[in-house]
């Protein structure tokens, strides 16, 4: 019998979203996001079906600011991480990227992964 993931597992999975604008930015030839990040599904991307998934762990600081937070649903991530979609040089699903790498702007130094482009 088939059903539902959520009737077999009991886990509360955390979906980040961002009301940032969505930008232009001018990426050229850097692809350090894509080689760094994993980014993260609105839960009308996940329930799309359209990418493949991979569950990350909460921060100790998100974990100390809300401690119901359940693992973060993402893009699927290389094991040596980086985005999964991110395949000989190039995204290849970038037609239909998720919002989060459309908003995602390296110059207001969003993540502390990425050095803040901004002068």
């Amino acid at each position: 019998m088939i059903k539902p993931i959520f009737e077999i597992i009991n886990i509360n999975l955390t979906s980040i979203s961002s009301s940032e604008p969505v930008e232009n930015v001018p990426c050229g030839s850097c692809v350090l996001c894509c080689v760094t990040l994993s980014p993260h599904l609105t839960p009308q991307e996940v329930a799309s079906g359209l990418y493949p998934l991979s569950l990350i762990q909460p921060s100790e600081e998100q974990l100390k600011s809300n401690p119901e937070i359940g693992p973060i649903v993402s893009l699927y991530r290389k094991k040596e991480g980086g985005c999964g979609m991110f395949i000989d040089g190039k995204c290849s699903i970038y037609d239909y990227r998720p919002n989060s790498c459309r908003q995602f702007d390296c110059r207001k130094g969003h993540h502390p992964k990425i050095p803040n482009m901004v002068d």
